[in-house]
């Protein structure tokens, strides 16, 4: 089920599937920007989660934290999870995550660490990987 950028997506809905849609094996979140850990919470202790749900994006939903990793654990098969750009989600909730589904593949990005506005020669610097001349 694919409901990416679907911007009407609540916890609501989440509850709705979690009850009435048990064979979801795929589901795309990405970009609903609503959801909180308390709609995973709805999906994480579904009927479709503990036996369908194989694959699980979450790709820029701003307002899930490490709690939604927490609720997925008994998922046991979850196969694939995205979370690129879920800015309240830390390496150490994925590492535990991935000692209860040792099989799964988290895709995640984490932004680099922002520099100091000047290093030491002066020069003002704006990522890691690039120096103003």
């Amino acid at each position: 089920m694919d409901l990416e950028e679907c911007i009407q997506i609540t916890d609501s809905t989440l509850n709705y599937l979690a009850n009435f849609c048990p064979n979801i094996s795929a589901l795309t979140l990405s970009h609903c920007e609503l959801i909180t850990d308390e709609g995973i919470r709805h999906i994480g202790h579904s009927a479709c989660a503990t036996e369908q749900l194989r694959i699980l994006e979450l790709d820029n939903c701003p307002l899930i934290t490490d709690a939604s990793l927490d609720y997925l654990t008994g998922c046991q098969n979850l196969e694939q999870i995205e979370l690129y750009d879920c800015q309240l989600i830390i390496k150490a909730a994925i590492r535990r995550l991935r000692t209860r589904l040792p099989n799964i593949k988290v895709h995640a990005y984490f932004a680099p660490v922002t520099p100091p506005p000047a290093i030491s020669n002066g020069r003002e610097r704006y990522c890691k990987c690039c120096v103003i001349l």
